[in-house]
């Protein structure tokens, strides 16, 4: 080891290693921690510094050819400078050789999160498998911006997928950088932050009274009794799918009238209690009354084919059940729900209790249900212009008879 000032001189005139020398290494005299490393291979150029706590570290600068003398002195020189301030440059870069790929974090950290903790588990394991791995999976986590989530879109959107589920993605993509940024594998502003979502138009589909009936005699029908019974429920419950075809025997409480939802089972995380009404009750009933059948079963509805597990499905009772009734093909279980708020809604039931009984966190998401009522809602308006005695008399006349009444 020698000290000398580095220049591009000096390094033209290296004399050859001593025999038996595997390097040889210059330090500069005028740069503390600037190093010019001769082997036979050539010279290569070193940083070394102390950080905070008194470690050494080193870092490569580059060969000489591929970096001249002065480009390696003054990358040194910023580095000297960055660590005179505080900074740790070798941290910092074995922090960034940390950052894993997107798929790399997806597969080894976020997937495991995700089936421990959501309910959509399987939903983002096929979402990421199928189009967003593809698309941004070989980069490394802080290399995806905006526009690589604006081109998976524009990809999305050419594929022919509906807004809807082109949102799903995006809202995917965001939840998988925001637990990169919360674990503290990324740095910065999520690039799917803003992902641009599509405009969807809420379908509104609901089944009427007659529709109703007709598909309740189409179920009382059906061949397999579980998955029709299961699906009456959610017709006069307005539970969700899940909800019921996961309910357990100690969910339920028919004395009080009452459906149980653990948290592990609810959508909002918290226990939700479904009330259950005569017609409920009767169809829970005549499952208890078949429970010998599935002694060790603690379903409400038992799987015929698994033993202790609930039922697979209901969608082939569905299909039947449907085409038996002539209602339309495109009419989703999921419709069963809205139907059932619409029907509370057209009988007058306020928008907080009709809420509640849904199991909704916000009014806003039982708001849509509001144009279902449109007569009570003009009684509502009407009342503040009878306070002011502003109705015409035939029209006053009128409401104080469909008061009385």
């Amino acid at each position: 080891m020698t000290a000398s000032t580095i220049t591009r001189t000096l390094m033209q005139k290296l004399p050859p290693l001593p025999t038996g020398a595997a390097k040889h290494r210059i330090f500069d005299d005028r740069l503390a921690g600037f190093i010019a490393e001769q082997r036979a291979s050539g010279v290569t150029f070193y940083f070394r510094y102390a950080d905070a706590r008194g470690r050494r570290h080193e870092i490569r600068l580059g060969r000489l050819g591929d970096v001249t003398v002065d480009q390696a002195r003054r990358r040194a020189e910023t580095l000297r400078a960055e660590v005179s301030l505080g900074g740790d440059p070798a941290a910092e870069k074995a922090k960034r050789r940390a950052v894993p790929t997107v798929e790399e974090f997806a597969r080894e950290r976020y997937l495991p999160h995700a089936r421990e903790r959501l309910r959509s588990a399987y939903n983002v394991e096929v979402y990421l498998r199928l189009r967003i791995l593809p698309a941004l999976g070989k980069k490394v986590l802080d290399e995806v911006t905006p526009q690589d989530v604006a081109e998976l879109r524009r990809k999305l959107v050419a594929e022919g997928l509906a807004n809807a589920t082109v949102n799903r993605h995006l809202a995917y993509v965001r939840a998988l950088f925001n637990a990169a940024i919360r674990w503290g594998l990324l740095q910065g502003r999520n690039p799917a932050g803003s992902p641009g979502m599509l405009p969807e138009q809420h379908r509104d589909r609901y089944l009427s009274p007659v529709e109703t009936q007709a598909l309740f005699r189409a179920l009382d029908a059906d061949p397999d009794e579980t998955a029709a019974s299961a699906l009456m429920l959610l017709a006069v419950t307005g539970a969700r799918r899940g909800e019921a075809l996961q309910a357990k025997w100690e969910d339920v409480d028919l004395e009080r009238g009452l459906l149980t939802v653990p948290p592990s089972r609810s959508k909002s995380g918290r226990v939700r209690h479904i009330p259950l009404s005569a017609l409920a009750t009767a169809i829970l009933q005549r499952q208890l009354a078949k429970r010998q059948l599935h002694p060790d079963n603690p379903h409400v509805f038992p799987s015929s084919r698994r033993a202790g597990s609930p039922v697979e499905g209901v969608r082939g009772a569905w299909r039947r059940a449907k085409k038996a009734a002539g209602l339309a093909d495109d009419l989703r279980i999921h419709d069963l729900r809205h139907s059932f708020a619409s029907a509370l809604a057209n009988s007058g039931v306020p928008l907080n209790e009709i809420g509640r009984v849904l199991g909704h966190s916000q009014l806003s998401t039982t708001l849509r249900y509001a144009h279902h009522a449109p007569q009570r809602l003009i009684d509502t308006a009407t009342v503040a212009a009878r306070a002011w005695n502003l109705l015409p008399e035939p029209e006053a006349a009128q409401a104080d008879v469909q008061d009385a009444a």
